[in-house]
Formats: structure tokens, sequence, C-alpha cells
């Protein structure tokens, strides 16, 4: 009897590429692979009652519903973040939990990078202007700087943030970061100086870009203090995920002027397409804020790295009875459903 798969909402189509990781591993033919697509958990849980490993993206999997995963010993994200799953549930049932936390380094960094070129060249409020009719002077267009001198800041320094200072050394910026988990070694290998805290960056920083995950202790962690202490002017790039910024006092900040432009990929209330877009957050409707959907992430190669990246951890738990090379719940050692290798 084959032993089952299941993807749930994946990303991508199809089963291609998650078909190819099993063949170059020799166990094509030992494993059942089951696709789902349609938004219905209820289903998926059913399907996946009995199955080996697990793929999916955002599903809610606090404790209730993975202890539904029965037999599940390996469950992979196609993301990097994994705020939607309890962590200390599944490693209580034993079921390891890895991310894929490399496939998207390079898009994620040039559409930070990206955005902030767009704040500080005022590139899309510009625009804006022309299509309504306008052609603005120079004394219609505010203050604006050249970047030689500017200092970037960074809002935590794991695999995203360190490539920006690479991009945008060439214009001449200096960087700053505050992440109280990453030594002083490491910002000084990429160049960059260590801000002792929130405050102390936004006050330095001529362009802020956040990376930080969505945990209980990051959930609005940027808000009113840090962007009362901002230098005026403030360029914010939020590129990591929605609710690490309060979203109704970064508002009140570009409203005041403190921020001069806001770019965000992410929200923290993200609405389905069927839904209006304009009441996901109160900075719709603001010239100065440009909104993309939670895209970042994608190029076509990046979602085949992804779903291989995944699918080759899957392997890894079941084949070859081996931790995942990205296992998040790194306690799940030594009480592991699997059988480890010697």
């Amino acid at each position: 009897m084959r032993r089952k798969i299941v993807l749930y909402k994946a990303e991508g189509a199809g089963t291609g590429v998650e078909e190819e990781v099993l063949r170059a591993a020799g166990c094509h033919d030992k494993y059942r692979l089951v696709r789902m697509d349609a938004d219905d958990d209820e289903a998926f849980f059913r399907e996946a009652e009995d199955a080996d490993g697990v793929i999916l993206v955002y599903t809610d999997l606090r404790e209730q519903n993975l202890k539904r995963l029965k037999n599940c010993k390996v469950l992979a994200v196609h993301a990097v973040g994994f705020n939607n799953i309890d962590l200390k549930a599944a490693t209580e049932l034993g079921v390891c939990v890895c991310n894929t936390p490399t496939y998207c380094v390079d898009e994620v960094a040039a559409h930070t990078v990206a955005l902030a070129l767009d704040g500080i060249r005022k590139i899309s409020q510009m625009n804006l202007l022309v299509r309504q009719g306008r052609w603005p002077y120079v004394t219609d267009c505010g203050k604006m700087r050249g970047t030689r001198g500017m200092t970037y800041g960074l809002v935590s320094f794991g695999n995203i943030p360190r490539r920006i200072p690479e991009l945008l050394k060439p214009f001449g910026m200096r960087f700053i970061a505050y992440d109280p988990h990453v030594e002083d070694g490491i910002l000084a290998e990429f160049g960059v100086e260590r801000a002792e805290s929130l405050e102390s960056l936004f006050a330095r920083s001529d362009c802020v870009s956040v990376h930080s995950p969505l945990l209980p202790a990051t959930r609005r962690m940027i808000s009113k203090a840090q962007f009362d202490a901002a230098k005026p002017g403030l360029v914010l790039v939020v590129t990591g995920r929605g609710g690490v910024v309060d979203e109704a006092a970064l508002r009140d900040a570009l409203l005041d002027g403190r921020v001069s432009f806001a770019g965000l990929d992410v929200l923290e209330s993200e609405l389905p397409e069927s839904e209006e877009a304009d009441g996901a957050t109160p900075l719709a409707g603001l010239d100065n804020v440009v909104i993309t959907p939670h895209i970042a992430y994608y190029t076509e190669d990046s979602l085949d790295r992804c779903r291989a990246q995944a699918m080759e951890q899957v392997v890894s738990v079941l084949e070859g009875g081996k931790l995942p090379a990205h296992l998040v719940n790194k306690e799940v050692d030594g009480r592991a459903r699997f059988q480890m290798a010697p």
C-alpha cells in the first residue's frame, strides 16, 4: 500500500514538481500525492487524517486541528512564515514542522528595494498627478533628496534584509539594523551598524523596511512610539508580515507628514478577491501609499523552488529518517513520530 502525501491550497498547480522530487529520490512508486485546491478545510482534514506528510500554506493548525492529522510525520509550509501553526502542539504530537525560508530571498529583496526607491523618488505619487491632468514642477514635488548619504534602517536581519545592503550600496547609502537576536559580527560582515532600539532606528533612518515575522511579541510593534521618534519625511516599506505595523498609527503618521510614503506588500487584513479591498486597511485611499497584493515572493522560478524545497524535506523525513533541513520546532528532536535513521 502506497503512503500518502496531501497538498492543500499549495503553491503552483498540479504535482509535477513534487513527482520530480520523488523520482530523483527513487521512491516515486511508494507514494500517492493528493492535491486539494478548493478552500474546504473539513474535506482536507478528512483526506489528511491518514497522510504521512502534509504540504500547505496558511491553513489554521491549532492544537485541535493538528490532532486530526493522526498519521502525519512532517508538515511542510510553502512559506517563510508559520504563525498559523501551533508549534508547541505539533512538538507534543511528534510532528516535524518545516518551512521554506530561502526560496524567494532575491525576489522579496528586489521588491523591497523597488518600493523604497519608489518612495524616495516619489514615482507613484508623480505618476498619479500626471494621470490626473497635472504636470508637477519642482515646487510641487515636495522635499526630495538624493540617496547618497541616506541612512537605511532594517527591522530584523534575516536572509532577506541581508541582501538589501548589497543591492543599495551603489546608491551611496549607510545601513543600520535592529535585531537583538543577531550578533555584532554578522552585522559587521554586511557593513551594517546596530541600532539599540526601534526608536533609535526610526530616529536615524531616512528609509526603513520591516522584515519581522508575525509573532505575539512582534504584533503591532511598529506603532505610535516609533513614528513619533521618526525623522520627518520617513519612507516606510513593509514586506515581512502584516500585523507587525499598527496601520492606524501609520495612517496618522502619513497624514501629518512624519512618514512621507509607505510601500506595503502585506497588510494586517488581506481580504479575498470577492470582498472590497477598500475595507481591508485604514491606509486605503491615501495618495502616498502603494499597496501590492502580497506578491513580493512571486516569480515562476521561486514557486518551483518553494515546492521542491518543501517536498525534499518531506522525503528526507519519510524516506531518509532525517529531520528536515529547515526544521522550525527543533524541540521535536527525540520525540518525532517517524523512525530516525541511525
